[in-house]
């Protein structure tokens, strides 16, 4: 069977432009982009700047460890809640998230603008697909911890007599290569998941660990290459939308980097690789139809057409 990472790229496009734009409904738009907003909610984070203290702070540094020392047990409640309110919040964003994006998936393979439905449909999906990213989550902060326990014991003889030598050096070395790795590892599982195990279990109507199974066995064994180079494709054809996406944001005077209306205005973007990863497993068989009723040739909606019934758009 010849897999290609090439040929769904215009077939996706198609898919893209039927959805969004034939016809154009805006109120599709803005409900396709909610399921956009919650399928990436947590996918990207920002970051802050803090001020270093200057020579004249000795004294307020004094006072506030004085204050801390003084009112310890507050400052370790206060500590300890925030420890705890992040973790909460951190796993209501990845809930939301994985109930996201079967919403999402179901948006664009039905062609339409529904909340309530696929919320509701593909419950036991999206909670299944939670849990299984909580276990991969703990298995990774896991060997994160592992590899700086590692390093830091090679490292212990530079540390303990406060110089950097060999140890330290092979510490680096060794630290920075499992790093490598762990990242690379990181990002393969990611695009595993994102790419082949969720649509997965969206169309077999499967839980993770089946979704896992069959995703493997059906469409990543023996077909390695080709899916390497799918991902290749996706980061090329990444950087393309990303200077789209930079353009469509500076001319909205970034009203458009506002969350969710980031989703709304970048739909385009995020239906086309949906859409790219789902034509790429179709090349798999019949078993793996997502976009039925479409004529194969102009992607026109032949929905209660007779079978066999050429196409009214393209005559074939």
């Amino acid at each position: 069977m010849n897999i290609s990472a090439i040929d769904p790229i215009t077939s996706a496009w198609n898919h893209m432009v039927r959805i969004l734009f034939k016809p154009f409904e805006i109120k599709k738009w803005f409900v396709l982009g909610f399921c956009a907003f919650l399928a990436q909610c947590g996918e990207s984070g920002g970051s802050g700047g803090s001020g270093w203290p200057n020579s004249n702070s000795t004294t307020s540094f004094d006072e506030g460890k004085a204050w801390v020392e003084a009112n310890f047990s507050l400052v370790l409640t206060i500590l300890i809640s925030g420890i705890i309110l992040a973790i909460l919040v951190g796993l209501l964003v990845s809930w939301l998230s994985s109930r996201g994006k079967f919403m999402l998936l179901d948006g664009i393979v039905k062609n339409r603008g529904a909340i309530k439905e696929p919320w509701s449909e593909y419950k036991t999906e999206g909670n299944s697909l939670f849990l299984f990213s909580i276990v991969i989550g703990l298995l990774f902060l896991l060997t994160f911890s592992l590899i700086a326990g590692i390093s830091v014991l090679i490292a212990m003889p530079d540390i303990q007599s406060e110089t950097f030598g060999g140890a330290g050096i092979t510490a680096i070395v060794v630290g920075g290569s499992l790093m490598l790795l762990f990242g690379l590892t990181g990002i393969a599982l990611s695009a595993f998941v994102k790419i082949l195990m969720v649509p997965t279990m969206y169309l077999k109507r499967v839980r993770a660990i089946e979704g896992w199974k069959i995703a493997w066995n059906q469409l990543l064994k023996g077909h390695l290459g080709s899916f390497i180079l799918l991902i290749l494709m996706m980061f090329l054809l990444g950087l393309g939308a990303g200077v789209v996406a930079m353009f469509a944001l500076c001319a909205t005077c970034c009203i458009g980097a506002l969350p969710y209306i980031s989703s709304v205005l970048l739909l385009p973007i995020t239906v086309f690789f949906v859409c790219y990863a789902l034509c790429y497993i179709q090349q798999f068989g019949g078993d793996w139809t997502f976009f039925k009723n479409i004529c194969r040739f102009c992607h026109y909606n032949m929905e209660g057409l007779e079978e066999g019934h050429s196409c009214p758009e393209c005559g074939k």
